[in-house]
């Protein structure tokens, strides 16, 4: 098959779609996939894949990631998108490069799938302080756009039942993300607390994500100033960076937690294998996420677990055996943290747990069969579809039009 990825983040950001659509785009190739991604160009960043497309875009909404509209003036990537064949169009994101996808698709003639990674009423902050644009306006855009796909995919039955909340008709596929474990195994200890000075005898606990309103790190913080008066020989490290960073640093400062909160900023891809080898306990406060890929990077590191109770956790998280679910309550969750904390046989088989359930849960080959199989029931469904939206355009004479268009991009330097 010839499948074309769309999608509103790629690397250098990273994040749980870029994980997901990295590993299913390289597991596909080994079975003989050809898979082309378009993304948003990023400036300064060259991909050493040959087959990822940057499209010049502008930033719209400066959040984290940023949402990136791609230009109506194309340039020659974008006119590469319409001289390619493509017997599926898959995009992630839900945002303006699914769109195009969509419009790219369309075009084509060939099925259009899309996969919703985010819960996007939860994102609404982000939206001009969600003053404006409120979750109902949210949810009612993506009913319109899941109902217009030939198959959808969720990454878990939390998604799932989101959109079915949003009144979406159309079946909706579960497919999880999964992650390459091997990159997560076998890596040494030391780090953290080299980078960050931490006192070798000092247990971590581990947090990573993006540093929005959404993620909870508030809350995480408030938590650990009360396991901080427990225990002196504990540290707390947050991976990643985003709006609230310096908000975030302010509330440790006015805590008195600065010398115990520790910040890493960004860690590209190849980093963040050692900041969860080094650590002890991972604990995360989000109940925003589809799915997790960060718990299921603790997972496969060996690491128990406290998160909150949330059934976009439930395969990864099991209560009792690799990991403690308390309610979003500070000092029930510093309770549970504390419970690990204090218990190294209980750590220890909490973590070898982690492991075996990350990876009876999310097993890539089974993972990638499951997409590999719902490309082809899509696309041949779509065979026997009368399309309702025709090609309104040549595609002959709408290349034409983009190589024609370029002369102007290369004039506003954007080519």
């Amino acid at each position: 098959m010839k499948i074309a990825y769309f999608t509103d983040t790629y690397y250098p950001q990273l994040n749980g779609a870029t994980i997901s659509i990295d590993n299913f785009s390289k597991a596909l190739r080994k079975r003989g996939h050809k898979v082309y991604i378009f993304a948003p160009k990023i400036r300064g960043y060259e991909d050493e894949d040959k087959d990822v497309y940057r499209v010049s875009s502008v930033k719209v909404i400066d959040s984290e990631p940023e949402v990136r509209m791609p230009l109506l003036v194309p340039n020659r990537n974008l006119r590469q998108i319409f001289g390619l064949d493509f017997d599926v169009v898959h995009a992630h994101g839900n945002g303006p490069f699914s769109v195009l996808g969509y419009q790219a698709a369309r075009i084509k003639n060939v099925p259009f799938i899309l996969t919703f990674h985010t819960i996007h009423t939860k994102y609404t902050h982000y939206f001009l302080n969600g003053k404006i644009i409120r979750p109902g306006v949210i949810a009612a855009g993506l009913r319109v756009f899941a109902n217009v796909c030939d198959g959808i995919i969720v990454p878990s039955e939390k998604m799932h039942q989101e959109l079915t909340g949003y009144k979406v008709k159309k079946e909706v596929k579960i497919i999880p993300s999964f992650i390459d474990f091997s990159r997560f195994s076998h890596n040494k200890k030391g780090y953290l607390h080299k980078k960050l000075n931490i006192p070798d005898k000092n247990l971590i606990l581990l947090t990573v994500g993006r540093l929005g309103k959404e993620k909870n790190f508030e809350f995480l913080i408030k938590t650990f100033k009360i396991l901080s008066k427990k225990r002196e020989d504990v540290d707390l490290v947050i991976v990643g960076h985003g709006p609230l960073e310096a908000t975030l640093k302010n509330l440790t400062q006015k805590l008195g937690l600065r010398k115990r909160v520790h910040f890493t900023g960004r860690l590209d891809e190849n980093t963040i294998p050692l900041a969860y080898a080094d650590a002890d306990v991972f604990v995360f406060a989000s109940n925003t996420e589809t799915q997790g890929v960060c718990v299921l990077e603790a997972a496969a590191s060996e690491l128990p677990l406290v998160v909150v109770d949330d059934p976009a956790f439930e395969n990864v998280a099991i209560e009792g055996k690799n990991a403690l679910k308390p309610p979003l309550k500070e000092r029930e969750f510093a309770k549970n943290v504390l419970d690990l904390v204090d218990d190294g046989i209980k750590r220890e088989r909490f973590g070898k747990s982690s492991v075996k359930i990350a990876a009876q849960n999310f097993e890539p080959e089974k993972l990638v069969t499951q997409l590999e199989n719902y490309y082809k029931v899509v696309i041949n469904s779509h065979k026997d579809k009368k399309r309702i939206l025709r090609r309104i355009v040549d595609r002959k004479a709408f290349v034409y039009l983009l190589k024609a268009s370029e002369k102007v991009n290369k004039f506003l330097g954007l080519s």
